[in-house]
């Protein structure tokens, strides 16, 4: 006779994105950096072509926008050189460093929550020079969800849903009396 288990998805859920973290860091361990490089580089200039074409990511020329994901210990610079995006995963040079959890920047994209908010909150911090910052923001305020390829918007949509999900549970077994 055969078990059936019954479990608290929830809990599963909380569990899971436990350990994305911990996988983001393995995968990035695992790919090379010159990998790593290219493949965000690439990505970011097919995303912004719009943008470069239009010359609105032109306050990048000669500067660098530091992006550091504190959870999965992800931290990589970009900038613009010859109207092409180029990303630096160990830059020695910084003039914005714009930092949050996955969570949070996954937050932002799905538009969930502006990044005021988390500002002012001290989950998203920003350290340098704050009109690069402004101009960052105000071009990735008139950035959509629905301009990523078809299949990405659901899939963060869903995913951030699950870290919320995961958040709630582990909040509500926090105040469980009894449990610690």
């Amino acid at each position: 006779m055969g078990c059936f288990y019954m479990f608290d998805i929830k809990r599963v859920s909380h569990k899971l994105v436990a350990l994305l973290p911990t996988l983001a860091q393995r995968v990035q361990q695992l790919t090379p950096k010159r990998v790593q490089q290219q493949g965000l580089t690439l990505l970011l200039n097919k995303f912004f072509q719009p943008e470069l074409t239009a010359g609105s990511l032109d306050f990048l020329a000669q500067r660098y926008l530091v992006l550091q994901v504190s959870d999965w210990q992800l931290n990589f610079a970009i900038t613009l050189e010859n109207n092409k995006l180029q990303v630096e995963l160990a830059s020695v040079q910084q003039d914005l460093l714009i930092k949050a959890s996955s969570q949070d920047f996954l937050d932002l994209i799905c538009g969930k929550v502006d990044p005021d908010t988390l500002f002012f909150r001290r989950r998203l911090s920003m350290l340098g020079d704050t009109e690069l910052g402004l101009y960052c923001k105000n071009l990735l305020d008139t950035i959509e969800l629905s301009r990523l390829p078809p299949p990405l918007p659901a899939l963060l949509l869903s995913w951030q849903s699950l870290l919320a999900t995961a958040e709630v549970a582990a909040d509500q077994t926090a105040t469980v009396p009894g449990s610690l």
